[in-house]
């Protein structure tokens, strides 16, 4: 008598359901795999470079303390520091060249009335650092209204201070007839915010201040 004995389990439907999917999960963990090899390759590569730009700007750094070392020493010498001394003094002499007196010519001409004008001017360097310009300036106009205009823009205007009138007289000139001469000074802040300007053809002329 011959038995055969089947060991092999029976097949269920879960165990079918699982083995159907398992090639697709596969293939899936496969790509998510591969996505993330990408982007870590990706990652790794932005690192590198991110790391080779750190190092240039390193060695930049170091080559600009390394000249800063150089310069400190050279002006360290005592010839650099007559020729440091010498180029701070040009300089100086450029800044003041730079306020030249067409630009301050230029700067009263916007404050003088239609019928006044401007007969001399001289402008005076600060004797020492910090303090403002001097300037001294002579003007003619055909009436007092016009001088008057005048003294109280400039007392008005903010790059200008202590305006203060030295002469006053009158002249006779054969083409225009008489006039008036005024000579005064004012102490000149270049730079100075000019939009607070308070013009005085805004105010009638009985409301001006006098300072004759």
């Amino acid at each position: 008598m011959k038995i055969t004995l089947n060991l092999s389990p029976v097949a269920r439907g879960r165990d079918r359901y699982a083995l159907a999917w398992a090639i697709p999960a596969t293939l899936a963990g496969l790509a998510v795999l591969v996505f993330l090899g990408r982007a870590s390759l990706r990652e790794y590569r932005d690192y590198r470079e991110m790391q080779h730009q750190l190092t240039e700007v390193q060695m930049r750094a170091e080559e600009l303390r390394n000249q800063e070392g150089a310069i400190r020493k050279k002006l360290n010498d005592p010839a650099y520091r007559e020729l440091l001394t010498r180029a701070k003094f040009v300089n100086k002499l450029i800044a003041q060249r730079e306020l030249s007196l067409s630009e301050l010519s230029a700067r009263l001409a916007g404050l003088l009335p239609e019928d006044a004008h401007l007969t001399s001017l001289a402008l005076t360097s600060p004797k020492q650092p910090g303090d403002d310009y001097a300037v001294r300036m002579g003007i003619t106009a055909k009436g007092e209204d016009a001088i008057e205009t005048f003294i109280n823009d400039l007392e008005d205007a903010p790059d200008f201070r202590d305006v203060s009138i030295i002469n006053q007289g009158f002249q006779e000139e054969a083409s225009q007839g008489p006039q008036i001469s005024l000579v005064c000074t004012a102490r000149y802040l270049p730079g100075m915010d000019q939009a607070t300007e308070k013009p005085s053809a805004e105010e009638p002329p009985s409301n001006r201040k006098s300072n004759r």
